[in-house]
């Protein structure tokens, strides 16, 4: 009986190694569910990242690259890991719950801290193939822009089609 019961055991424990190996493949899918928010997210942040003066190619920025939510729901965990582990080598990356995280508040022009940027992001529709996403940059009161981000699927993965369009500013989240 103990023999049996040990088998049952290593059965079930390589049951659960499947799924969650299962599990883990589906986050990292760039067409399905976080690992397509992601995906469209990173290439996204990458096309921020490229027009950013002080970003060599093989040089990562002594700034942080802080990324906020511009829609009603909180950016996902599993999300916000998927883009700083993309994104890693080329920049720092912190997801912030409010704009007093990142933006001086101290300072008339209310820049953000260290000579960082912050970025704003939209919801990614759950659907489509290309897609529009609202997307901010802000470095103080004087420099903010945004635009409407197109993004397509091409493979397994998403890049930026054409000239993004600029569009008004969102109002930056209040500070907590």
């Amino acid at each position: 009986m103990g023999e049996s019961r040990a088998i049952r055991r290593i059965g079930m424990a390589a049951c659960i190694a499947v799924t969650l190996a299962a599990c883990d493949t589906a986050d990292d899918d760039p067409t399905a569910g976080d690992g397509r928010e992601a995906a469209v997210y990173e290439s996204i942040l990458g096309w921020v990242l490229d027009d950013e003066p002080v970003a060599v190619a093989d040089e990562r920025p002594e700034w942080t690259m802080f990324v906020a939510s511009r829609f009603e729901a909180p950016i996902g965990v599993d999300v916000q890991a998927l883009v700083v582990e993309a994104l890693d080598e080329r920049v720092v990356v912190r997801f912030i719950d409010a704009r007093a995280e990142a933006v001086d508040e101290g300072q008339e022009d209310l820049p953000v801290r260290a000579d960082g940027l912050l970025v704003g992001l939209g919801a990614v529709p759950p659907e489509g193939d290309r897609i529009g996403v609202y997307v901010d940059r802000y470095r103080n009161v004087g420099d903010v822009q945004a635009w409407e981000v197109t993004v397509r699927r091409a493979g397994v993965k998403w890049e930026v089609a054409g000239v993004p369009v600029a569009t008004e500013v969102r109002p930056l989240p209040a500070a907590d």
